[in-house]
């Protein structure tokens, strides 16, 4: 296993890349992780592929000078990793955030992924997720600005909390991710590119028919995050799309989903 690092226009991205097999696996792990998480599959990708997995902008050792990434930032970032590699086609494995990220560059990079791999894939009715998902893009913006210093505002969402007003994961999403500087900006820095890396569902399903990649998803039955059954309306009539049913949580990047593989 491998520590490098690749130069974009706005940071230095950390990688972890890993086996020897002829084909490119580039990784993206969920918010808040890093890179490091796809290395317990080792064992299971070596052989067939040589992965490259990232640390995202605001995450593990990637530095960035923007308050936010876009769509075109990642898709240069993956392109650059093709161009380093010298593969004009890959596979693509991503987890939870990461699979927002995935799913809504597709209608980009279908024509040139051979294998799609999502892991507990966020952005298809995730439980929480709505009211972040739909306020608006000045807001967010604003939000930025007033609470570079959000005591204040945890001890609104802790009241909220203690009234049932402000449900138990939210609550703790943001306890543990506003109370210090580098857990701010990795939010408002996700929480305002998630704008660039919209999901029209149906849009996705339409690229995923119709460039007939093959995927695989993997999904934890007893994941408190998720809709069952949003994610069954949207993959299961796929005919290129296989779900696997684990007995297990969000955090599936582990030994047995290496035994899968």
């Amino acid at each position: 296993m491998e520590s490098t690092y690749l130069t974009v226009p706005h940071g230095r991205i950390h990688a972890f890349r890993f086996g020897s097999g002829p084909e490119l696996l580039i990784a993206l792990h969920g918010f808040s992780d890093r890179a490091r998480m796809f290395t317990v599959l080792e064992p299971a990708l070596a052989d067939k592929y040589t992965v490259v997995a990232i640390d995202l902008p605001f995450h593990g050792q990637t530095t960035w000078d923007k308050n936010t990434f876009s769509k075109d930032d990642l898709l240069g970032i993956i392109r650059q990793i093709l161009a380093d590699q010298a593969k004009t086609r890959f596979c693509l494995m991503a987890f939870s955030f990461g699979a927002r990220l995935a799913q809504a560059m597709l209608p980009e990079l279908a024509s040139q992924i051979n294998h799609l791999y999502l892991i507990s894939p966020d952005g298809i009715n995730t439980k929480g997720m709505s009211m972040a998902t739909h306020t608006p893009m000045w807001m967010r913006r604003l939000l930025f600005r007033i609470l570079q210093h959000p005591g204040w505002f945890i001890g609104m969402v802790d009241a909220g909390k203690k009234a049932k007003v402000v449900p138990l994961l939210v609550h703790h999403f943001l306890t543990n991710n506003l109370n210090r500087p580098e857990r701010f900006q990795r939010t408002f820095g996700c929480w305002l590119a998630m704008d660039s890396f919209y999901l029209r569902r149906r849009h996705i399903k339409r690229v995923l028919i119709a460039s007939m990649v093959p995927a695989k998803v993997f999904i934890g039955k007893n994941d408190p995050m998720l809709s069952h059954s949003s994610l069954k309306k949207m993959y299961e009539d796929i005919p290129n799309v296989e779900i696997t049913w684990l007995d297990d949580g969000h955090r599936l990047v582990g030994e047995e989903l290496g035994a899968l593989l």
